[in-house]
Order: C-alpha cells, then sequence, then structure tokens
C-alpha cells in the first residue's frame, strides 16, 4: 500500500463557549487534507487548550475528526461541541 500525501496542512484554533458556566473552551490543532486517500481524506486533529475548569473534566484532552470536505469536518466539531453544551463560535 503506498504511502499518503499530505498536500495541505493548516494550523486551527476551534472557540466555543459552554452556555451554562459561560466558560469559553478552546481547542487547538492541525486541519490535513490528504491527497491520494479515498475515504474520509480530511483530518483535523484537536488537542485541548482548556485551563483547570469543570468543563476540562468532561471534555476530551485529544480528538480527531475525518470527513469528505472541510465543512464536513466542522460540522461534525459543531455537533460534538453542542452535544457538550457549548456553542461553536468560529
Amino acid at each position: 500500500m503506498p504511502k499518503t500525501k499530505i498536500i495541505y496542512q493548516a494550523n486551527q484554533e476551534v472557540i466555543g463557549k459552554h452556555v451554562q458556566s459561560n466558560e469559553w473552551v478552546m481547542y487547538s490543532g492541525e486541519l490535513i487534507p490528504i491527497y491520494n486517500q479515498k475515504t474520509n481524506p480530511i483530518i483535523l486533529k484537536l488537542r485541548s487548550e482548556i485551563d483547570d475548569t469543570f468543563i476540562g473534566e468532561f471534555m476530551e484532552e485529544k480528538k480527531e475528526f475525518k470527513g469528505n470536505s472541510v465543512s464536513n469536518v466542522f460540522g461534525k466539531v459543531a455537533k460534538w461541541y453542542l452535544k457538550n453544551g457549548i456553542i461553536f463560535q468560529n
């Protein structure tokens, strides 16, 4: 199997606001479109930037989203945030 080729890479910050506590939530990471992968060629790898608050207790430290387009990936991020009571701000 040939090695996948990365054609583009960008740093991303995903910010949201927790509705009940009114605290900001931030994840940072890399958006990586892969050239020769047919299924889910767009990958967003996120890492938590949440300080010591109660939100950090139920949010994952690292999270990865895969999809067919950038819009599809960020739609999954928005759904994940909403599931945890956070309004997507980007």
